[in-house]
């Protein structure tokens, strides 16, 4: 009996525990988030090709905002690009602005919402604000950094730096 109990807890003990932790530990993997953009790179270390909606040109970062992978800049006036790292805003209809997606607090990328009412981004992890004026300060000190960024024609340039 005493090998039959050692042989029942060798083989199957492990095989219990692994299903228990294998749940959360797929859990813990998962993004959680919803990312608008996902890819855009070639995987040559290049551009990314024009189907992504998006090339990179030198330093540049050219958005085609009438493809449909932008469509909700267009829509809810703002969005975040998280293959690129940033947030946009349209401010209207030739006039865009870019921010780094990394909150100035403790650098989360994925908890932002817009608030056109007062006219910052609020960063959802501990709801602290920050104007879009690239000016000011947010509720927890620091400012988001402004890109440059051009508009001609249905294309958005950025130069993150």
């Amino acid at each position: 009996m005493k090998n039959k109990r050692r042989k029942f807890l060798k083989e199957v003990c492990p095989t219990v525990a692994l299903a228990f932790m294998g749940v959360s530990l797929l859990e813990a993997c998962s993004s959680g988030g919803n990312d608008t953009v996902d890819n855009g790179n070639d995987g040559n270390g290049g551009g990314g090709s024009g189907d992504k909606g998006y090339v990179i040109s030198g330093g540049n970062i050219i958005i085609d905002l009438n493809h449909s992978a932008f469509s909700a800049l267009d829509d809810n006036g703002w969005m975040n690009f998280t293959a690129q790292k940033m947030l946009l805003l349209k401010i209207d209809a030739s006039t865009y602005r870019a921010f780094t997606n990394s909150c100035p607090h403790q650098g989360v990328r994925s908890a932002w919402s817009y608030n056109s009412s007062d006219d910052k981004f609020r960063c959802n992890q501990h709801s602290h604000t920050y104007p879009t004026d690239c000016n000011s300060d947010g509720s927890a000190g620091g400012k988001l950094k402004c890109f440059t960024s051009s508009y001609d024609s249905g294309k958005l340039t950025v130069t993150p730096s």
